[in-house]
């Protein structure tokens, strides 16, 4: 948007104020706006009522406001009135504190202040046509003999005259002549690069209604915010996709459950397969009654003590004794099989028969139950 070439500024001395109008050209004594006054207004605000600081590297970072906190609480940390930050645009940036006395001074001139749409001060406007113009050296002289020397990310305050400048120009290692910005060719550098004055606002006007969005900037938190979500987000569906790996794993392995289960009980294993499957092993292991064989165990007993080759050709069990017909590759093996049955304790075997038949010993064995 265009600015407007016209300005009403409104200044202090002591306590006694006065009007100047801005035309685009010149900056002259003024009576003041009208009831119909359709320009905009600024009131500079005495510069003592007002500490400004020029934060160090921070002008390109997305986060130039909160660096310039933390740089005035490290730098003043006794401060008690709070630290604020100037940002109007692109690399501007300026920090600053208000003087207790600003509250008492906007009370006792509450009435002519009520007419402008600007509180900001000379310095504060200097400092923005400045950096319009890209200067890295310039001095300012306020009111009360009071100047400041900006050099690089510097502000020196001092008072004193040109002896004094000049002194403080050489201990900074500056060469040169510094650039010198008054007000009215500040008003001409805002006037011909279109700057707002609705930016430089140090305060809106009552102590109910300072203005809190200069003091935080907003912006690391809501991307703090968004991060933080993303990695929420990232990590539900992390756990969603373990679960959903998890799930399908169950799956399988209760399927290859349900197989063992129907290879055992046959096609329709019931409702509660585990359960058949320890009765019909308690079943075994009793021989049919609770009085009967432990048939695990005598196979347990067989397998331990049987030789390589060995073929059983049946097993009968029978309430006091079974019998177990099988086949042998020679006489050693089968007398190596009785030697280690021999010493079950749960049993006790008898060879009942030996034959020799083609190839091999055709055996017959009678298995006692120890009770």
């Amino acid at each position: 948007m265009a600015a407007l070439k016209h300005i009403y500024i409104l200044s202090f001395t002591g306590q006694e104020h006065h009007w100047m109008l801005f035309d685009g050209t010149t900056l002259s004594e003024s009576e003041g706006p009208g009831p119909k006054n359709k320009y905009p207004v600024v009131a500079l605000l005495p510069d003592p009522l007002f500490f400004f600081f020029r934060p160090k590297g921070v002008t390109k970072s997305r986060h130039a406001k909160s660096a310039t906190l933390m740089q005035m609480n490290y730098s003043f940390p006794e401060q008690a009135t709070g630290f604020k930050v100037l940002r109007p645009s692109g690399g501007a940036v300026l920090g600053y504190t208000s003087h207790d006395l600003l509250h008492r001074f906007l009370d006792q001139h509450r009435e002519v202040l009520s007419k402008v749409t600007v509180l900001t001060s000379e310095f504060a406007v200097c400092w923005r046509a400045a950096v319009a113009e890209g200067l890295s050296v310039w001095s300012w002289k306020g009111q009360g003999g009071v100047r400041i020397l900006a050099a690089a990310d510097e502000l020196t305050y001092f008072r004193g005259g040109d002896e004094e400048f000049d002194n403080r120009f050489t201990r900074l290692n500056l060469d040169g002549e510094p650039e010198k910005i008054g007000l009215e060719k500040a008003c001409k550098i805002f006037d011909e690069k279109k700057i707002r004055w609705a930016r430089l606002n140090l305060h809106s006007g009552g102590k109910a209604k300072e203005d809190k969005g200069a003091v935080l900037d907003f912006k690391p938190f809501i991307i703090a915010a968004i991060l933080t979500s993303l990695i929420g987000i990232f990590f539900i569906v992390g756990q969603y996709h373990r679960w959903q790996l998890s799930k399908d794993i169950a799956k399988e392995w209760r399927g290859k459950l349900q197989e063992v289960y129907v290879s055992a009980l046959g096609p329709a294993p019931g409702s509660d397969p585990y359960g058949k499957i320890l009765f019909k092993l308690d079943q075994l292991k009793s021989g049919g009654s609770n009085k009967g064989v432990d048939v695990i165990g005598l196979l347990a007993v067989l397998s331990e003590s049987s030789p390589a080759g060995i073929t059983i050709e049946s097993l009968n069990l029978g309430a006091d004794s079974g019998n177990i017909r099988g086949k042998v590759s020679t006489y050693d093996d089968l007398d190596g099989m009785m030697e280690k049955l021999s010493a079950a304790s749960q049993f006790n075997f008898v060879l009942e028969q030996a034959t020799n038949i083609k190839d091999g010993i055709d055996f017959s064995l009678r298995a006692e139950y120890n009770r």
